[in-house]
């Protein structure tokens, strides 16, 4: 007995009978699991350029200054916090480095972090991300903000948790070329200085 597969077919495509309960139950699912991950993924991207501008910002607000101190400088951690709606973890590093043309490398006149895990650059530290600042003049200065923010998602539809990261360089906007801090640590050096204890849990090698 021969079989025609080409009417079968014709008829299959054409065919529009169904039943619409049976057709909801097998799409429904799919179709919320969709709307909810377009909604995580843009808020993903959302919490990123919210940090992008963060980060930005606070580089800026700091370069405009001749002095800082640790109470300015964690002023700026409170700050970010309220730009980053107070809703995720967030840290920061603020860190003024300055090349040294006798020693060929950088050093860290100062640096402050906040959050927990974070830990403030010294000058062996900052070797370690020498690729990523710019080049200068010998005794030019730069601040070197270093941010970190956790996304966590607010529904699980496949986006892990995972930790936005800035690396935010900018130069003093006054003539004096270096900005002071009053009270920071001298070369990074790690204490609790500012009321955190650094108990290092970030690679520097992930910025």
């Amino acid at each position: 007995m021969r079989i025609h597969l080409k009417p079968r077919l014709k008829r299959f495509t054409s065919e529009e009978s169904g039943s619409m309960i049976a057709e909801a139950v097998i799409m429904l699912p799919l179709l919320l699991w969709a709307y909810l991950a377009m909604f995580i993924y843009w808020d993903a991207y959302r919490s990123e350029t919210t940090a992008v501008k963060a980060s930005y910002t606070l580089a800026d607000m700091v370069s405009r200054n001749d002095e800082v101190d640790t109470a300015y400088l964690s002023g700026l951690h409170d700050v970010f916090d309220y730009l980053m709606n107070n809703s995720v973890e967030t840290a920061m590093v603020v860190s003024s480095i300055v090349w040294d043309k006798t020693d060929n490398r950088y050093e860290v006149l100062w640096s402050e972090a906040y959050g927990e895990g974070m830990l403030a650059l010294n000058t062996t530290r900052v070797a370690q991300i020498a690729d990523r600042l710019p080049i200068m003049s010998d005794g030019d200065s730069v601040i070197l903000v270093q941010s970190r923010i956790e996304y966590v998602p607010s529904i699980d539809v496949g986006v892990p948790d995972f930790f936005y990261r800035q690396f935010i360089v900018t130069r003093p906007r006054l003539s004096a070329g270096k900005i002071e801090c009053t009270d920071c640590r001298v070369g990074g050096l790690a204490d609790d200085s500012n009321g955190v204890i650094d108990v290092q849990t970030d690679d520097i090698d992930a910025w």
